[in-house]
């Protein structure tokens, strides 16, 4: 038998050598809403079960509020508000409104 790979096989990549260097870790994700954005909850049913449910039930009693109202009510919680109030934008239980825009990111340079 010999060592060769199979036919087709992608040929092996080199491994880079550690530096010890870490890059710098990104910020935690905000998803773009500002924090003084006011909640507002659509109309309908929506159907949600289970932990849906009960942050769903979180969310109405932060309507007409601040997101920021919602984020420090909930911070206890095992999962991080912030992407369960994503969840609920995305799923069009509700909108965010008005709030400062959040702070533009830097352009990179051209090289």
């Amino acid at each position: 038998m010999s060592a060769l790979p199979p036919k087709g096989a992608a040929p092996k990549k080199e491994k880079k050598e550690a530096t010890g260097e870490k890059k710098p870790r990104a910020p935690r994700m905000d998803y773009g809403f500002a924090r003084d954005a006011k909640i507002t909850l659509t109309d309908g049913d929506k159907g949600y079960r289970g932990k849906r449910l009960e942050m769903y039930e979180a969310l109405k009693k932060s309507n007409n509020k601040t997101v920021e109202h919602f984020l420090e009510s909930n911070k206890n919680e095992k999962d991080p508000p912030r992407g369960w109030l994503r969840f609920f934008v995305q799923n069009e239980a509700c909108t965010l409104s008005g709030g400062t825009p959040p702070a533009e990111k830097k352009a990179a340079k051209a090289a």
